[in-house]
């Protein structure tokens, strides 16, 4: 602007003195407009969403600081205020001072934000791809799917009935993961359903070594009649990144080894706000440090990406808990 300006004036043979007195102050008034603009956009357009009252501040701002730039061009130029024109002249053209002044500035800025976001949203692409990818690996590994298989092929001959029960719990949870593969976050009831299905094949593998008990289930009232059911999620619309359970149940597994006589306990409490999973510890288990393994950590990057919440985890001598925080819509649409 300074360059332009330098040689615009040079052109209408201005004097170095109206050089050096012009320039600071069109440069000065064109941040005073930009900053005034930025500050009434984000309190009013943003933060309240007046838009009204953005678009009239706005102007004002704009014809306030144009006021400015015509006063500089007729005092510099030897007239007095006895020569400026009409309230009517005056406000039309300090509007149009600003505006042509931020025209430029505002253009670089917006080609600017436009390159960024369009590199902040490719590696946001990328990283909830490459979390989406963990998830579906996980779930449908070929190790969990052999360890699955060993237990039902273990089943067949010592409880047949039993084994038709873990056969179709492993399908539900199949199921469930076939009907999901696509979904970024599900409703909380269905994802805990899954975490019971799997904590079902969890337990008939490993029986006592591992306990779960959700505490506190009021606050979704799950119900067997589906009328019932889909009416109140309508109402509740209480939603869970997909797979978030299993992969904290998942972690409990990995970070506990079996000991033989002692159980590791898994409490799954409900609230309004959060969903909280604590566990036990044995004395081989690991700390916070380690227990933030992939898992726990690709969690916690697709509850950012997702949601913009975060989950936290409290560790102690004897416990570790996850609290996953819920999302609530307000429009299932």
């Amino acid at each position: 602007m300074t360059i332009w300006l330098a040689l615009k004036f040079y052109t209408e043979n201005y004097s170095l003195g109206q050089i050096l007195f012009d320039i600071p102050i069109i440069i000065l008034k064109t941040l005073a407009a930009l900053f005034m603009l930025r500050w009434i956009a984000q309190k009013f357009f943003v933060e309240r969403q007046q838009y009204f009252l953005f678009l009239i501040l706005g102007i004002a701002a704009l014809v306030i600081t144009g006021f400015v730039d015509l006063l500089r061009d007729y005092l510099g130029s030897g007239r007095t205020w006895s020569d400026l024109p009409s309230v009517g002249y005056i406000i039309v053209h300090s509007f149009y001072y600003s505006s042509a002044d931020l025209a430029m500035p505002f253009l670089v800025i917006m080609i600017k934000k436009y390159f960024e976001n369009q590199t902040s949203l490719a590696v946001v692409k990328e990283k909830q791809k490459d979390a989406e990818l963990k998830l579906l690996r996980s779930q449908l590994s070929p190790h969990f799917l052999f360890n699955n298989l060993n237990t039902v092929d273990a089943l067949i001959d010592s409880d047949t009935q039993k084994a038709k029960t873990y056969i179709a719990r492993l399908s539900s949870l199949y199921r469930y993961f076939i009907k999901t593969k696509e979904d970024d976050i599900v409703l909380l009831q269905e994802e805990l359903k899954m975490a019971k299905d799997y904590f079902y094949l969890i337990q008939t593998r490993y029986g006592d070594a591992y306990t779960f008990e959700v505490v506190d289930e009021s606050a979704i009232k799950m119900s067997s009649d589906a009328e019932v059911y889909t009416e109140y999620s309508r109402s509740v619309q209480a939603y869970i990144p997909s797979g978030a359970l299993q992969t904290v149940i998942e972690n409990v597994v990995k970070h506990n080894k079996i000991t033989h006589g002692i159980s590791i306990h898994i409490y799954l409490r409900i609230t309004e706000e959060a969903i909280i999973l604590t566990n036990s510890k044995n004395s081989d288990a690991k700390s916070a440090v380690e227990s933030m393994g992939t898992g726990l950590k690709n969690l916690k990057e697709r509850y950012e990406l997702l949601v913009g919440k975060t989950i936290s985890i409290t560790d102690t001598n004897t416990h570790f808990e996850v609290c996953l925080p819920l999302v609530t819509l307000t429009n299932i649409d």
